[in-house]
């Protein structure tokens, strides 16, 4: 349940002369739908802290504009289908790479080093993006280029998001060969690093892949909370230094969680959008 000192009621937005404030209650009301597929007038009206009249006047108004439907018999309002056209259109032009590389490219001049952006093809990682370092050694990634999903931290990140079903496929169609004397190749080992990477929300991986590379990844979720894409920071591992690491790692997670937010992603983001996947859908087998 929503504070009633909400958002709402802040008056640094009240004071706002670009804000009108009905679209905006409006929109607090849309939101709460997000929360609960369903809501009868006294569960919105306690939520938000608005008089009975005016509450009534903003959801006749969204019912008549198909963003709200009300079901005559139970007397419970739920979203309508103009929110489902809208959301289809918001989704259909997403390109997460062109939401991403603002933040990457902020990255870049934090760490100056390789930012690079991942996805899952099939039962590989593959490139799609990267903001090189300035560095003269430094981590070069090839855009397009196919490599095993295990071993590194964009690999970890992406297997952390399949399900247990597609583990086992991939087991059983790649396998886990060894890359360098780091790489990790037992399946239990395995399922227990990915276990740490849900909890933690990220993965640091040093020569697991190569042994001349380290690298930090963090996932990328879509509107479904599904991992789209890992983001990472890629150095030599001749650079590698645990203390700068870590100062690291919390930039890291805050530019997963803005681009997740971009890219439709909308769970409680005080909180790193891996740590609520995981809650969700721990009895699932679904990673995060």
């Amino acid at each position: 349940m929503k504070d009633k000192d909400d958002i709402i009621h802040n008056e640094e937005l009240r004071n706002k002369k670009s804000v009108i404030m009905s679209v905006f209650k409006a929109y607090k009301i849309l939101e709460l739908f997000g929360e609960k597929n369903s809501l009868n007038f006294a569960e919105i009206s306690e939520r938000l802290d608005l008089p009975s009249a005016t509450l009534y006047r903003f959801l006749s108004t969204l019912i008549v504009c198909g963003l709200l439907d009300m079901d005559p018999k139970s007397k419970l309002y739920s979203l309508g289908p103009s929110m489902i056209y809208l959301g289809n259109a918001a989704i259909s032009s997403i390109d997460i790479v062109a939401l991403a590389r603002p933040f990457m490219e902020k990255l870049k001049d934090e760490t100056n080093e390789t930012i690079s952006l991942f996805i899952r093809k099939g039962f590989k990682k593959i490139c799609i993006a990267k903001v090189e370092s300035d560095l003269s050694i430094r981590y070069s990634a090839k855009i397009g280029e196919t490599n095993y999903l295990h071993g590194g931290a964009s690999g970890n990140i992406l297997m952390a998001g399949m399900t247990k079903k597609e583990l086992d496929m991939l087991e059983s169609s790649a396998g886990f060969p060894k890359l360098t004397e780091y790489t990790v190749t037992d399946r239990k080992k395995i399922e227990e690093i990915l276990d740490k990477t849900r909890k933690d929300g990220y993965w640091v991986s040093y020569k697991e892949r190569r042994d001349d590379t380290a690298g930090i990844g963090v996932p990328i979720f879509n509107h479904l909370g599904q991992v789209v894409a890992s983001l990472n920071i890629t150095l030599p591992s001749s650079r590698f230094d645990e203390v700068t690491v870590e100062k690291w790692i919390p930039l890291l997670k805050k530019a997963g969680v803005d681009i997740s937010r971009k890219n439709g992603y909308y769970e409680n983001f005080a909180q790193e959008p891996g740590h609520m996947r995981r809650r969700k859908m721990e009895n699932k087998s679904e990673g995060f």
